[in-house]
């Protein structure tokens, strides 16, 4: 037989808590006399066991002990004197030793028993209420995450809607803007309302703007460039409101530093629609 794998089965904390078989102790005691590891290892959880039911014993409340008196005071007659013996009845020092053994020892070792299954119920309870904490974390957050998906198709649907009714005013005028040359899969759309002059602009085919850029839109009227404004940084809209424009002959957007700047940079134009 392999002792250290006889020592790791677990056989002897089941001894120690009171679980083993009658057929599984008989051969761990006769295993723990001829092998002296055995009983070392069984100490040792015995020891261990202790300090894990000390750590978590729970004192009685101070009452208590009074609350004991008083139910023994209490009892008939014939039932107190069998458990309040007399100076008389008390056995001789000798007997006292002897009960000891017999009757104390067994107690103690219940308790003991009893306290470690208390601190093995107790991890578990901790390890289920852990368990539940990390099931509901995680319910947590794919609720977040659901909330999140469906606030960002609100948004979608929301910003749908207000293009289509933008475009369902007779006034307004749909601008199709192009990429350029080098650019041929950029575009944008200007929504221009020719009769408040409002403009709306959405951009989702043009790439994120580098560090430090921005892209900004101009409308051109009679020939020359017009600060239309800079499209956010930072923003979770489809659609943008710019600067209004009364006239215009086309729009077009180009990258700039951040801020914007008062004249296009003509090597930096991203699309353009004429109207």
């Amino acid at each position: 037989m392999d002792i250290k794998e006889y020592i790791s089965s677990g056989i002897i904390e089941a001894y120690v808590l009171g679980l083993a078989t009658e057929e599984e102790v008989s051969v761990l005691d006769c295993i723990r006399q001829k092998h002296p590891e055995v009983q070392e290892a069984i100490l040792e959880a015995q020891l261990l066991l202790e300090d894990l039911a000390t750590e978590q014993a729970v004192s009685p409340a101070p009452e208590l002990k009074d609350q004991i008196w008083a139910q023994i005071s209490s009892l008939p007659a014939d039932v107190h004197g069998s458990v309040v013996t007399t100076a008389a009845d008390t056995p001789a020092p000798a007997d006292i030793v002897e009960t000891d053994k017999v009757v104390k020892l067994p107690q103690h070792r219940d308790n003991h028993t009893l306290a470690i299954a208390a601190t093995i119920l107790l991890a578990v309870s901790l390890g289920g209420n852990i368990l539940l904490y990390q099931q509901r974390e995680e319910s947590d957050n794919m609720l977040a995450q659901a909330e999140a998906a469906r606030d960002s198709t609100q948004t979608l649907l929301s910003a749908a809607n207000s293009q289509w009714e933008l475009l369902q005013r007779p006034s307004v005028k749909a601008v199709s803007l192009a990429g350029v040359e080098g650019r041929p899969d950029l575009k944008a759309v200007v929504l221009w309302d020719t009769q408040n002059a409002n403009v709306y602009l959405t951009a989702e085919k043009l790439p994120a703007a580098p560090q430090g850029k921005q892209y900004q839109l101009w409308a051109i009227v009679d020939g020359q460039p017009v600060d239309a404004g800079v499209l956010p940084l930072a923003s979770t809209e489809q659609m943008f409101k710019m600067n209004n424009i009364p006239n215009a002959q086309a729009f077009a957007i180009t990258l700039e530093d951040e801020g914007g700047k008062p004249a296009p940079t003509l090597s930096d134009l991203y699309v353009i629609g004429n109207i």
